[in-house]
């Protein structure tokens, strides 16, 4: 399969505060990414599988369904790989007790990094993943 441009590429923002959610969505459509959003892991499952997006942000503290339980499901699907990057305010040591899994990513704490510095550790990851050519600019 052919790499595809960053406008053929569907992201996922699971996040449960509607104005983090907001800003994260509007730098990645400003790069052209086409993109879905929940603000819980129920939603987040829904549209995991009715949107089939090729990356999935995924906050870890949400109401009812958290990001593990998300992952959980996500991960489920053996034959075909999802790249998700955790996207949270979780010390990284917290994560670390709490997952029993490493099939993230990244690993992003939301306060150190801009919504721009997402969108490129974003697109690194979708490079290594070689969803996108290595060519792309950021």
């Amino acid at each position: 399969m052919a790499a595809k441009t960053l406008k053929n590429i569907k992201v996922l923002i699971v996040e449960d505060d509607k104005d983090i959610c907001e800003m994260y969505a509007i730098t990645f459509m400003k790069k052209g990414f086409m993109v879905y959003t929940a603000f819980d892991g129920r939603n987040a499952i829904k549209k995991h599988q009715n949107k089939k997006p090729d990356i999935i942000l995924l906050d870890i503290m949400m109401p009812n369904v958290d990001g593990y339980q998300v992952l959980k499901e996500i991960r489920k699907n053996v034959t075909q790989y999802i790249p998700v990057i955790m996207l949270t305010n979780l010390d990284a040591n917290d994560f670390a007790r709490e997952a029993e899994f490493d099939h993230i990513d990244a690993y992003l704490v939301k306060s150190h990094y801009s919504p721009s510095e997402i969108v490129e550790k974003t697109i690194e990851v979708l490079k290594l993943n070689k969803l996108i050519d290595e060519s792309i600019e950021v």
